[in-house]
């Protein structure tokens, strides 16, 4: 049987990924299809932090993770946004991509 501190954790894992995969994404659509954007001619003039990935964004999260591994819930909470960048960018390229545009949008500037 699970301890209540684990299970509280999975519940917070579970619903940050699932609730950070369809903000992080609902914003990725929108700003790719609502604005008319495609990659080429937005990474011409954005930052390079807001060219990269949103996968990538996940690695930081990771890293300071151990640090919370006590807290059960800020500990789920970060392991799930993390999980959510990464499903988020997978779900883009590999679903949401091939079904609009019909090719993945994987390249490199």
């Amino acid at each position: 049987m699970a301890k209540p501190r684990d299970e509280l954790r999975r519940q917070m894992t579970l619903y940050a990924t699932i609730g950070t995969t369809v903000v992080v994404e609902a914003i990725t659509i929108a700003l790719r299809f609502g604005a008319g954007a495609d990659a080429v001619s937005f990474n011409k003039s954005a930052p390079l932090l807001l060219q990269i990935h949103h996968m990538f964004w996940s690695i930081p999260i990771l890293v300071a993770l151990p640090l919370t591994w006590r807290r059960s819930q800020l500990s789920g909470l970060l392991l799930g946004v993390a999980l959510g960048f990464v499903f988020s960018d997978l779900l883009h390229h590999f679903l949401v991509l091939p079904l609009t545009v019909g090719n993945t949008g994987w390249h490199w500037p």
